[in-house]
């Protein structure tokens, strides 16, 4: 295992991350440069478990290793979480130092099964750290999800709360060669105070028959009544103008590079951190329109949504057919937010955009990088998102 670099101030020795950290608090307008021991090309510096690995094929020996407190699962077939999605909670810091990824070969599924990291109870200023999940396909089975009503759902129908992946008050993260694809809320969310994240060479997108599923329950998320095929939603970086990067702290540093969102994404990402995304590729090619079996508009609504307290560095992505490519959405009118970008193509976008600022000058990162040419991102990222 790759060791990181470390400092030492009067006897006191601290990871390199930990003094990024703290000099972050200490000294707002620092900018500090290194390269990573185990280079992500994002935030994240995590090398995960290095406990043996144990192989899972079943849900039963899935559920036995985690009862185990196993922290290096290997995911091998196609695992079945049954008729209601299974939520495998990881609730405290002995999770630390975890990997799950799938068998070589791109063939490890985890279908109606959510992981959900969870450190919300953690002590104040403890979050669960070092994580990485790579690998493998996240779906949601749709004839299983219409089939969820009354006990199934939430107290007052309003729908359940399944994803693919979700981190909360979780340190140094990094997803890696994933696809997730029909699942009934956000697909994948990064919130709470977690911090040091990236996501990298994955997929998110929804299939011609959640897009066209009839029945289409109407369940009342949130507070008003939304219909399941248009829950088409990538993903959520911060849960509210509370947890964002401006407003929570300085949490939620995220990079985003080289992935695919979509086809037939209603909306989202939705960025309220720190983020920083190059070379993905915005795909709304199957550009769906008219109504769908419950009389809700199928069109998409934004690609990227910046939201309150985000500072968005948006650099060298591709944008195909999307609809209000990149919008401002704040939960109040005069939230702060930043937005910047460099070098991005819009290739037969409709609706209206925001511009985002040029970088400003002597921008960088606390990690190197390589950026790909706008130009050609759409077939490199196809070529290489989601599991192998």
């Amino acid at each position: 295992m790759t060791k990181r670099s470390k400092l030492s101030f009067a006897g006191m020795t601290m990871s390199f991350l930990s003094v990024i950290m703290l000099s972050t608090l200490l000294f707002p307008g620092l900018t500090m440069s290194y390269t990573h021991a185990a280079s992500t090309g994002g935030y994240a510096t995590t090398t995960g478990s290095n406990e043996a690995a144990v192989t899972v094929t079943t849900l039963a020996e899935l559920k036995n290793a985690f009862n185990a407190g196993k922290h290096h699962i290997v995911i091998k077939g196609n695992i079945y979480g049954g008729a209601k999605p299974l939520t495998l909670t990881f609730a405290t810091t002995n999770w630390n130092n975890t990997t799950i990824e799938g068998a070589s070969g791109g063939g490890a599924v985890l279908q109606n099964i959510q992981l959900k990291f969870s450190g919300e109870n953690l002590p104040a200023g403890t979050n669960i750290e070092n994580v990485v999940i790579k690998n493998i396909t996240f779906y949601g089975n749709i004839k299983d999800l219409q089939n969820l009503s009354g006990a199934d759902t939430q107290p007052g129908g309003i729908g359940t709360n399944y994803l693919g992946v979700s981190f909360r008050r979780t340190s140094n993260i990094l997803v890696d060669h994933v696809t997730m694809y029909n699942i009934s809320d956000d697909l994948f969310v990064i919130s709470q105070g977690s911090d040091y994240a990236t996501l990298s060479n994955s997929h998110f997108y929804f299939t011609d028959s959640w897009l066209n599923m009839n029945p289409n329950p109407i369940w009342n998320w949130v507070g008003s009544n939304q219909d399941l095929a248009s829950e088409r939603l990538a993903l959520i970086i911060g849960s509210n103008k509370n947890d964002s990067y401006t407003y929570g702290g300085g949490k939620l540093h995220v990079t985003m590079h080289h992935n695919w969102f979509g086809p037939n994404l209603k909306g989202r990402p939705l960025l309220r951190g720190y983020v920083h995304m190059y070379d993905n590729y915005f795909d709304n090619s199957t550009t769906p329109t008219g109504n769908n079996s419950q009389g809700y508009s199928q069109q998409q609504y934004n690609a990227a949504q910046i939201g309150s307290g985000g500072n968005i560095f948006s650099e060298n992505n591709y944008f195909y057919k999307t609809n209000n490519s990149n919008q401002i959405g704040l939960d109040s009118n005069g939230d702060a937010y930043k937005f910047y970008e460099r070098n991005n193509v819009y290739n037969a976008v409709t609706g209206t955009s925001a511009t985002g600022a040029a970088f400003p000058g002597g921008t960088s990162f606390p990690y190197s990088y390589s950026l790909d040419p706008a130009a050609n991102v759409p077939n490199l990222v196809q070529a290489n998102a989601g599991p192998k």
